[in-house]
């Protein structure tokens, strides 16, 4: 398994417009200016990517695997990556936070769909308002520059995904559920 890499984010999955790619570009600059070894892993594929990676090949902040991530390489990402940003537009929810925390990675989400119900603001991440570039660069610094407050959120995170998120649990609320609905009727 990867070394966590030092002041290192990910941004992992289908690049699409409603994940937000534009807002972590223009919070980019804020965030080298005072971490300048910072960087972002950008790994997946599609068009919202493909019209901006011109501009960013040419910025070393960027890492960028513009490709379809199959299964057994999803697991380096991860592992290297200091913290994942989410930074959304619109969602439901996603899988991405679920990955995170299994590898206990703290996150910064938007607030968006009902990713806030999965991440507790402070406990496991930071959550932060959509379309709001500068608000998501002070939340990926907090965590870069706060490597004690990070670990701490990353442990909560892995503790999270092996108690409710982990599967047998999920399948006992379902089956909780399915049994009261049939009480009932």
């Amino acid at each position: 398994m990867a070394q966590e890499d030092a002041h290192t984010v990910l941004f992992f999955g289908r690049m699409l417009e409603y994940k937000g790619l534009k807002y972590l570009i223009e919070a980019e600059p804020l965030i080298s200016k005072i971490i300048p070894d910072f960087k972002i892993i950008i790994a997946g594929s599609g068009e919202y990517l493909t019209c901006h990676k011109p501009l960013l090949e040419k910025n070393s902040h960027y890492e960028i695997h513009d490709r379809f991530i199959p299964n057994n390489e999803v697991a380096p990402f991860f592992a290297r990556a200091s913290l994942i940003v989410l930074p959304y537009i619109e969602a439901s929810q996603s899988g991405v936070v679920a990955i995170a925390f299994a590898f206990g990675k703290p996150v910064v989400i938007t607030d968006v769909g009902s990713l806030s119900e999965m991440v507790e603001d402070g406990k496991v991440g930071i959550v932060v308002p959509a379309r709001n570039s500068e608000r998501l660069a002070y939340a990926i610094i907090d965590l870069l520059k706060g490597k004690d407050k990070r670990i701490k959120m990353g442990r909560a995170a892995l503790k999270l995904a092996h108690t409710d998120l982990n599967w047998e649990n999920i399948a006992n609320i379902t089956q909780d559920v399915y049994r009261k609905t049939l009480q009932t009727n």
